[in-house]
């Protein structure tokens, strides 16, 4: 799971900081990939919140790539992917249609409500959570070695951290036989 979300984020070529990639148990929590900006941002382009649903959903589709189902475990990760692509959908103008939901007036509600009230809104995130989700899948199975090659290295030694991330992921990718196949 956690192999999945550094992999993609990895893959995604953004400018996402990888910091902390972990599975010791901390609260709720049985493991953890933390990630930032590289530099300070006060925008977030259209890419960058595609590749934050991407990587949101890396571990949820590498447990249904390797354990043939998924857990409970990717619930907040499906949360974060949901409002990410309802701020596309519907206040950010990024996913097809420029209506806003946050201008409709009513009770003060954040926008995955909003947009979760509406068929049409619902259906739109939805869309776009599936087509991410095939995307990620395409991507994790032509990568599946860089997967395997970090999870090994994060069971030997259960927390990685910076650049022992992507050395990691480096070294599982080898010869140029290996060479990774890039998040769309």
């Amino acid at each position: 799971h956690e192999s999945g979300h550094a992999v993609v984020a990895w893959l995604t070529g953004t400018s996402r900081k990888l910091e902390v990639l972990s599975i010791i148990k901390r609260k709720e929590a049985l493991g953890l990939l933390t990630h930032s900006d590289i530099e300070e941002r006060f925008l977030t382009s259209k890419s960058e919140l595609e590749a934050q649903i991407k990587i949101s959903l890396g571990g949820m589709v590498a447990e249904e790539i390797f354990f043939g189902e998924t857990t409970s475990g990717p619930a907040s990760d499906l949360k974060a992917a949901t409002t990410y692509a309802a701020m596309m959908v519907g206040s950010l103008g990024m996913a097809g249609s420029l209506f806003s939901y946050e201008a409709i007036e009513g009770p003060p509600t954040n926008i995955v409500a909003k947009l979760a009230a509406s068929d049409e809104g619902r259906a739109r995130v939805e869309t776009l959570l599936e087509q991410t989700r095939n995307e990620v899948r395409v991507v994790l199975e032509r990568n599946r070695h860089l997967v395997e090659g970090l999870r090994d290295e994060l069971l030997a030694r259960e927390e990685l951290i910076g650049d022992e991330i992507t050395a990691a992921i480096t070294a599982a990718a080898g010869t140029a036989a290996n060479r990774p196949t890039t998040v769309p």
